[in-house]
């Protein structure tokens, strides 16, 4: 058991005796109150091979020499060939055979406390008529160990298992932790699993779910590793059966447009998360379907009218569950407008006897016409035809047609005829005059077409003056004008016009005595 030499140039010590390294934080792991008594039959006290035989069985091994043979340092690696590499570990036994520096002729053996890199480590160590001590060793032409002898590396502990978070839904995303670790400063490494298979790709800490996972069971394998330990793996338990996603509709589908009969309505889908891979449209009228109406836009028909108007759509994405969402009613469908047309033209005289006729009226497609005929604003019975003949019970009236299109769903256009003049007959007057001294008797009749009994005023007007008026009654006018100047004059005798009749005038040339 060779004396080690740690003064050489591989080999530099960070610090020596048990009281110096405690206090530097380098521990002797308990040796120094138990480095009276021999491990693995090796000899007591400061000792490299007693030394790190008490880290051996310190680290759970018997306090049985694990070989037959011979206990010094050189014969460690040989004797446990098939635990013995190039690769150090923390908590591996380095090795020196006899000779090679800085062991002497029995070997020296050493307890890796670090592993700085594949180059660098550091040991702690007792010595053969030396002390304890701990030191750096780095890889170069000398110096560097024979092997590692892997009794009982210190392993990377799981001491909380990872734990995987979120809901599992097809969209959703998973979330591990790593859970926690007996040593620190670990690297981690991510492999999720589905039913116990890896999921090709997924290394990430988060897992988003895809419909390629429904109806499966997820679980998460962290692996920790650190330089100079083994890797290390842990595994989460495994998460329910992963369900059908679920769409959301973030804002409502809407419909714009005027709702009234022979308007198109136009449907908005409103948003969703995640966007869907296709939307169906269905539109209800007072929450009936219409039929065929599954476009994005709808035709008001006449059978709209009154009805409440509103769109559901509904949001398919492959592993998620169908959505359907509803826009808020347009309210009552209002019944359509036709189309502005021209009132007709009426033609004809205002007599009675004559007839009235209706002008052309284009009627829009699917609308139906009907006339009424009014004498003022009164419907004349039974006149509904493009003509009317007007008889005597027009006189003193005005008379039109109203022409009346309608169309189911849609409002009914009225278009009025102007007004006739105010029908009225042409009368016959007769006039008998005979003057006398200052006098004219004075005898009318007054006859016209479909009045029975005329009645009306009779003006005499003489030098542009009206110098009578008589009542005509029942057809007939009589009176005695007196106190006339003398000589021969013009006179005109007028029948005014009343409701029913024309004015008529009669002109005489008469010599009062």
């Amino acid at each position: 058991m060779a004396t080690a030499t740690p003064a050489s140039a591989t080999v530099t010590t960070l610090c020596s005796g048990y009281t110096a390294c405690a206090k530097a934080g380098m521990s002797d792991a308990g040796y120094s109150k138990a480095n009276k008594t021999m491990y693995w039959r090796m000899y007591s006290g400061h000792n490299c091979t007693n030394y790190a035989a008490y880290r051996m069985v310190r680290a759970g091994m018997p306090n049985t020499r694990p070989w037959t043979g011979g206990g010094n340092a050189t014969h460690w690696g040989t004797s446990m060939s098939r635990i013995t590499s190039g690769v150090p570990r923390v908590g591996s036994v380095a090795w020196w055979k006899a000779g090679v520096s800085p062991a002497g002729s029995s070997g020296h053996v050493a307890y890796v406390e670090r592993v700085v890199s594949a180059n660098e480590i550091i040991v702690s160590m007792d010595s053969w008529n030396g002390d304890f001590s701990w030191a750096r060793v780095t890889r170069a032409t000398k110096g560097w160990p024979s092997g590692f002898i892997h009794f009982k590396d210190v392993q990377i502990v799981n001491t909380a298992v990872p734990k995987v978070t979120g809901a599992a839904k097809v969209g959703s995303t998973l979330s591990t932790t790593v859970g926690t670790w007996s040593v620190a400063g670990a690297a981690y490494a991510y492999q999720w699993m589905a039913d116990g298979a890896a999921i090709s790709g997924a290394t990430a800490s988060t897992l988003a779910l895809t419909n390629a996972l429904k109806g499966k069971k997820i679980s998460v394998r962290v692996i920790a590793s650190k330089l100079g330990y083994p890797n290390t793996a842990s595994y989460s338990a495994a998460t329910a059966v992963v369900q059908p996603g679920v769409l959301t509709n973030t804002s409502a589908p809407t419909v714009s447009g005027e709702p009234k009969v022979g308007s198109t309505l136009t449907g908005h889908s409103g948003s969703w998360d995640p966007a869907p891979a296709s939307l169906t449209y269905r539109w209800l009228a007072d929450g009936d379907a219409v039929p065929g109406a599954t476009g994005t836009t709808l035709d008001l028909g006449p059978g709209m009218v009154g009805k409440n108007i509103k769109l559901e759509v509904t949001a398919s994405k492959t592993g998620y569950t169908a959505v359907r969402a509803l826009s808020a009613g347009t309210g009552a469908v209002a019944a359509g407008d036709l189309p502005p047309t021209d009132p007709p033209e009426l033609a004809g005289r205002a007599v009675p006897g004559t007839t009235l006729r209706l002008g052309a009226v284009p009627a829009p497609r699917g609308a139906t016409r009907t006339i009424a005929w009014t004498r003022g604003y009164q419907r004349v019975p039974g006149a509904t035809g493009a003509t009317y003949r007007l008889t005597a019970a027009d006189l003193g009236h005005r008379v039109r047609a109203v022409v009346y299109l309608k169309r189911p769903g849609y409002k009914q256009l009225v278009l009025p005829t102007p007004w006739s003049r105010v029908v009225r007959t042409t009368p016959v007057l007769r006039i008998s005059a005979t003057p006398g001294v200052n006098r004219l008797v004075l005898r009318a009749t007054a006859r016209a077409t479909a009045v029975r009994d005329l009645n009306g005023i009779l003006q005499v007007r003489a030098r542009g003056k009206v110098i009578r008026k008589v009542a005509v009654r029942h057809g007939v006018a009589s009176a005695t004008l007196t106190g006339l100047r003398t000589g021969t004059r013009t006179y005109r005798f007028r029948l005014l016009r009343t409701a029913a009749t024309e004015a008529d005038v009669v002109v005489r040339r008469l010599t009062i005595r």
